[in-house]
């Protein structure tokens, strides 16, 4: 029997089992306690050339938080399994890597319109070149219910399961022993039963459910019964700058607004968080000039050339990535190229 104490924001906490939530880019970095999250799994990298910009900083917030938590890693079908083994691997570093009292995850969800061809080896030949590398076995392998049916698995036997299945889209209430859930998460081929199930997504965040306190997974014990704390900010007067002037690579429009980026700014895999706002860009010659016309090519396969020159706010650091604010946006970027004021 498990007693339910609701909390004021939402989530029944337990006698034995506890909630945690995944966090990748699209999260950034939050509070996890103040959110009601007792553990934390961390995307690192995706195929054989995407970090998670936020990893190093979210996870310095687990640890400030004294948390346990855990990595993941998104299997792609396309790229070797082990190869996409030993860039995760060089990413986490050795100590993590080695470190039991951290999870590792393999993210197998690639679907068919993502150019899935998984033919069911994949994540065992992934999971077998880790364990080479790292001198331990990982903790267990995140998939949907599709995914579970899809192929036998018989050769991950013995690895943790984390199932998402979501009850209802946008969910933050859970009732974990419904008959309906109960039977979506147990009686499953080769698993047998879900140990964490991924159950909702809203507000903005992904929730998640451990069956046995997340310490049955790694020997850490939680705290099973965390109190919601306000999340301060902390402002800070760090500002930078630009003193160079920059090829302009490429245009972006989303929806009404445009914006630029270059490629040496950015953290691969390119994307929105790289992306500079067009207002805060001046067009240049290539001598730094500053152009009559300040409206720009569209891709047009010219050569444009910008500046940037204001002082924008220090939002985070992570290891050589730094976030900035400019022209009211969050943009990642490599630190190196710009002068802390």
């Amino acid at each position: 029997m498990f007693l339910l104490i609701t909390t004021g924001i939402g989530i029944p906490e337990v006698s034995a089992d506890s909630f945690g939530t995944d966090v990748s880019s699209h999260q950034g970095v939050i509070a996890y306690k103040a959110n009601g999250f007792q553990w934390a799994h961390i995307k690192l990298t995706e195929g054989t050339n995407y970090v998670n910009p936020y990893v190093t900083a979210q996870e310095a917030q687990a640890k400030r938080e004294k948390i346990p938590y855990g990595f993941y890693i998104y299997l792609k079908s396309a790229e070797s399994p082990e190869a996409q083994a030993r860039f995760a691997y060089r990413m986490l570093g050795k100590a993590d890597a080695s470190n039991p009292k951290i999870t590792i995850w393999l993210d197998v969800e690639e679907n068919t319109w993502d150019g899935n061809h998984f033919r069911g080896d994949e994540p065992k030949r992934f999971l077998d070149e880790f364990k080479r590398l790292s001198g331990r076995k990982a903790t267990g392998v995140y998939m949907n219910r599709e995914m579970i049916f899809a192929h036998p698995w018989y050769d991950l036997k013995g690895y943790k399961l984390w199932q998402a299945i979501y009850p209802t889209t946008g969910n933050t209430q859970y009732y974990p022993y419904a008959s309906w859930l109960k039977t979506q998460t147990t009686h499953l081929p080769t698993f047998g039963k879900a140990d964490i199930v991924q159950y909702g997504d809203g507000g903005g965040l992904d929730w998640n459910y451990c069956y046995g306190d997340y310490h049955a997974l790694t020997g850490v014990k939680t705290a099973l019964h965390v109190k919601s704390k306000p999340c301060v900010k902390r402002s800070s007067k760090l500002t930078a700058s630009f003193k160079q002037i920059y090829v302009l690579d490429a245009w972006h429009q989303i929806g009404n607004k445009w914006y630029a980026s270059n490629r040496d700014f950015s953290i691969p895999i390119e994307d929105y968080h790289n992306y500079i706002p067009a207002q805060a860009i001046t067009l240049t010659d290539r001598f730094g000039k500053k152009l009559k016309n300040q409206w720009g090519l569209d891709n047009n396969g010219q050569i444009e050339y910008f500046m940037l020159n204001g002082k924008y706010p220090v939002l985070a650091r992570a290891g050589a990535q730094i976030k900035l604010e400019i022209a009211g946006e969050p943009v990642w970027l490599h630190r190196k190229y710009v002068l802390l004021n």
